[in-house]
């Protein structure tokens, strides 16, 4: 399968060597002249591109899928990507459950009241312009560096009973794989890991039974029981106590 990464960030990267491991056909994109040197590490072929000043998108053409992992609560892109004209038979669009309210809840895809505008926005060109796509909203990413235990190494945690919704970049490679092998089109599903430590039960680490006044009990939660239940997909890593 011949497969654009357009955006290839932290995950991209990773992504994309996984899938040329598969054996399959990657391009990936970058904004950044400094980084083509590198993703040619995790792609087959590697192009600079920027939606507002790129002229010839025609590497573009014939791919038979594309997923697009640009850092979309940045508006810089989204003028440019409306004068995108490639045609593309399958897309999936990385997003974030940064999308959801901070309300103190259980989120699912049926949610739609208080999204985070940025974030909808994004969604909603890049399904407005390709409908067959599919939305993926990440947890937080998680593996390698990134980790709690790292992210808090030198401060204390603000709210150390808050719930955490994760996701180990692991996971993302195996349901982008599935994606990519299912005739599923237009729909939006959460990634988050299926358990949902507290911070201070990731990091290790007491609190008391009572949180502080200034720091109330925080229960936002992301549940991923959609994608459970449609692809019968048990996670890798479900727990982020042990990421």
């Amino acid at each position: 399968m011949k497969i654009a990464i357009i955006g290839c960030g932290w995950v991209g990267s990773r992504l994309g060597k996984y899938l040329v491991g598969k054996n399959h056909h990657v391009i990936a994109t970058t904004t950044t002249p400094e980084k083509v040197e590198l993703l040619k590490e995790s792609a087959t072929e590697v192009y600079l591109l920027d939606f507002n000043t790129t002229k010839d998108f025609d590497f573009l053409k014939n791919i038979d899928y594309a997923i697009f992992s640009m850092p979309i609560s940045r508006d810089s892109w989204l003028e440019g990507f409306q004068k995108l004209q490639i045609h593309f038979p399958k897309t999936m669009l990385f997003s974030s459950t940064g999308i959801y309210p901070q309300e103190n809840k259980t989120f699912t895809e049926k949610d739609r009241d208080n999204l985070r505008s940025d974030i909808l926005n994004a969604e909603n060109l890049v399904r407005e312009k390709y409908p067959q796509t599919n939305i993926l909203r990440f947890g937080g990413l998680m593996g390698d560096e990134r980790g709690l235990k790292n992210m808090f190494k030198n401060r204390t945690p603000e709210n150390p009973s808050k719930l955490t919704n994760y996701i180990h970049y692991d996971d993302i490679l195996k349901i982008v794989e599935l994606f990519l092998n299912s005739p599923t089109q237009g729909e939006t599903y959460n990634i988050v890991a299926p358990e949902h430590p507290t911070i201070a039960e990731v990091l290790g680490v007491e609190i008391s039974s009572e949180p502080a006044e200034n720091q109330p009990k925080f229960e936002r939660l992301i549940s991923s029981e959609k994608l459970i239940q449609d692809y019968h997909y048990t996670f890798i890593h479900p727990n982020p106590k042990y990421f």
